[in-house]
C-alpha cells in the first residue's frame, strides 16, 4: 500500500518528488492476480468479501496468519503483521483489499519525473522481476532490483541488503 501511495503522490506532484522508492508494490495487482478481470467487476458486495466479513474471529485469525506467513520469513514479524491486521477494523481491511484490486496506477506512471527505485521480492517465483518490469514499463528513470531472498516485506527478510540499496539510492545525487 505504501508503494501505491508513493506512486500516487509522485504522479500528482512530479515537480516536487525527486526520488521514489517502491517496495514490492504492483502498479495493478488485479492484472497479476486476476488477469483480464475488469475493475468494474470487483465490488464490495461479493461472496469472498462477505465470507471474510462473516468469519468467526478464530477463522479470521487463522486466515491472516497464513497471509503473514506469505509476507515474511521472520516469525516475530509474522506475529506483528497478524496483530496489525487483527487490530484493524475488519471491514476496512476487507474493503481496502478490494480497493487495491480495483486500483490501476499504470496510466499515471508516465507523469512521474522522479528517479525511481523498484525493489522486487523473489518469493513470487522466477517471473517476479519480469512481472514488476512489465508493471512499471511506463515509469521513466527507474532501476528495478530483485532482492536476493525474502518475501513481500523485503525489509524484514533481507534487512542488510535493503538498507544498503536504499541508502545508496537516497544518498547518491545522480
Amino acid at each position: 500500500m505504501g508503494g501505491n501511495l508513493a506512486v500516487e503522490i509522485a504522479a500528482e506532484y512530479p515537480n516536487i518528488v525527486k526520488k521514489l522508492v517502491i517496495v514490492d508494490a504492483l502498479a495493478c495487482m488485479r492484472e497479476v492476480m486476476m488477469p483480464g478481470v475488469p475493475e468494474e467487476s470487483i465490488t464490495y458486495k461479493s461472496g469472498y468479501n462477505n465470507q471474510m466479513l462473516n468469519m468467526e474471529d478464530d477463522q479470521f485469525k487463522a486466515m491472516v496468519t497464513n497471509v503473514a506467513i506469505g509476507m515474511t520469513d521472520d516469525k516475530d514479524k509474522q506475529k506483528e503483521i497478524v496483530q496489525w491486521i487483527l487490530e484493524a477494523d475488519r471491514k476496512t481491511y476487507v474493503y481496502g483489499y478490494t480497493d487495491l484490486l480495483k486500483l490501476d496506477l499504470r496510466p499515471k506512471l508516465s507523469k512521474i519525473k522522479a528517479k525511481s527505485l523498484v525493489l522486487v521480492a523473489p518469493s513470487y517465483g522466477p517471473m517476479a522481476l519480469e512481472t514488476m518490469e512489465n508493471q512499471y514499463k511506463k515509469l521513466n528513470n527507474k532501476t528495478v532490483k530483485l532482492a536476493p531472498k525474502g518475501k513481500h516485506f523485503i525489509m524484514f527478510d533481507n534487512q542488510d541488503w535493503f538498507c544498503d540499496i536504499l541508502n545508496s539510492f537516497l544518498i547518491n545525487e545522480n
